[in-house]
């Protein structure tokens, strides 16, 4: 199974949609330690494999928080 980014417990995805969600780095040893980021279109894929990596250390980062975009974007 491919890794997935840690999940703040209370936080659920559906399958095969688009959220804002904050993610947060965890790993003491990069210069984003503790650092929070927004993406604004994360897509769920199947709703558990989900992957939000630091773009310095490539490390997993956590998701703190998400909310479902309303209305989902258009992929044409």
């Amino acid at each position: 199974m491919a890794p997935t980014s840690p999940v703040t417990p209370g936080i659920t995805f559906g399958p095969a949609l688009y959220y804002e969600i904050t993610a947060t780095d965890t790993n003491p040893d990069c210069v984003n330690y503790e650092k929070s980021f927004e993406v604004g279109e994360f897509y769920s894929n199947d709703g558990h494999n989900l992957v939000v990596q630091c773009g310095l250390c490539a490390q997993l980062m956590t998701i703190t928080s998400a909310t479902l975009l309303d209305p989902q974007p258009e992929i044409v």
